[in-house]
């Protein structure tokens, strides 16, 4: 099957999932929409389970989260604690459909809820690394990185679901939300 064959059953079926639910989105339907055979969509996942779990391998991105704090991390508080806040927002939004088909399926899918339950603690992690050297550093003041870092996740998070889900984007744009709640952050953890 060639990519674009995949990506196009890829894409129907999240449309359809988060449209009407995973029972609500038959493989006839998937296959409609992506305009191929549905024999085509068996005969390469398998079932609309196979198609949802090359959706999570497809989606995933921790790699990036970790590339991008690698790549793009200075050791200056402000301007790390915005790039990564504006970096994670991008990397959320890219992945917006899979995300919010995670917390709409979980229950149909447990590795859907592992891969919810993932991001941010690997997030998590990654950040908390970065305030122990920070405070190594006598940066920030000591403090429990874990709670530090869970605290700036819950935050970025708690962004993406206010935006994506109740599309407040015109009121908290990114730079007001990191000039308002990422710089009250940073005050509180100097």
């Amino acid at each position: 099957m060639s990519n674009s064959t995949r990506n196009k059953i890829i894409e129907a079926t999240i449309e359809l999932v988060n449209e009407r639910g995973y029972k609500g989105a038959t493989t006839r339907e998937i296959a409609k929409r992506a305009g191929v055979n549905e024999v085509t969509l068996f005969r390469h996942f398998g079932s609309k389970k196979g198609i949802v779990e090359a959706v999570i391998k497809e989606y995933e991105f921790v790699d990036l989260i970790e590339n991008t704090f690698d790549e793009k991390i200075i050791w200056d508080l402000e301007k790390d604690i915005q790039m990564l806040a504006k970096e994670y927002q991008s990397l959320l939004e890219k992945k917006k459909t899979v995300l919010l088909l995670s917390l709409k399926e979980a229950n149909n899918f447990p590795e859907l809820n592992e891969l919810t339950k993932y991001i941010p603690q690997k997030y998590i992690e990654i950040v908390e690394e970065y305030f122990e050297e920070m405070m190594e550093r006598g940066i920030i003041k000591e403090a429990d990185p874990s709670i530090i870092a869970t605290n700036f996740a819950f935050i970025n998070f708690g962004y993406f679901l206010l935006k994506t889900r109740l599309n407040q984007d015109e009121e908290l744009t990114i730079d007001t939300f990191i000039e308002r709640n990422i710089a009250f952050f940073i005050q509180s953890i100097k």
